[in-house]
């Protein structure tokens, strides 16, 4: 065989090899539902959901994430789980939750939180934060570096799904 011929069909087998080990990364479009099974979601294969001007904030919200809320349905109470950053100067813009929770734990950086009631606080390493159901927030990088944070969003089931819960069983009546 030539060398040519030898190198084209190297570089094709090599082609085919890298295209089944490095398969895309999923992004927001992913809608597969979340697989009940897993367990652990390994850093490398978090799927991106980057967006601008979250919340009505400024400037970029990078996102790695196990899931996100598009994959999740009504029998999940954690409707997303992942890793964001907000890079120097962005921020989160002040929003509302009206059925849900959301808890940001602060892993690196500096950052201005903002509640319900407008009250400000500064948070760093190790802080959390969090928006129960009708309370509002947001969160701004005022450091130098990137502002990274663990986000978990959390709902609680309705009734329908779980008619159990929350149910007194129904008194008989008496005969008379």
């Amino acid at each position: 065989m030539k060398k040519e011929a030898l190198f084209v069909v190297i570089a094709g087998l090599l082609s085919v090899h890298l295209a089944v080990a490095a398969p895309p990364t999923p992004t927001q479009t992913d809608k597969t539902p979340v697989d009940r099974s897993v367990q652990v979601y390994k850093k490398s294969k978090l799927m991106q959901w980057n967006r601008e001007k979250a919340g009505g904030g400024e400037g970029p919200l990078l996102g790695e994430f196990a899931y996100t809320r598009h994959q999740t349905d009504d029998q999940d109470a954690f409707r997303e789980a992942g890793w964001l950053t907000l890079p120097k100067g962005a921020s989160i813009g002040l929003h509302k939750h009206i059925d849900n929770e959301d808890i940001y734990i602060i892993v690196s950086g500096k950052g201005l939180f903002t509640d319900s009631n407008n009250k400000e606080t500064r948070v760093g390493p190790g802080d959390i934060t969090i928006a129960r159901p009708g309370q509002s927030h947001a969160l701004k990088n005022i450091g130098s570096k990137p502002l990274v944070f663990i986000n978990v969003v959390a709902q609680r089931a309705p009734s329908a799904v779980n008619p159990a819960a929350g149910k007194v069983a129904p008194v008989k009546e008496q005969a008379k």
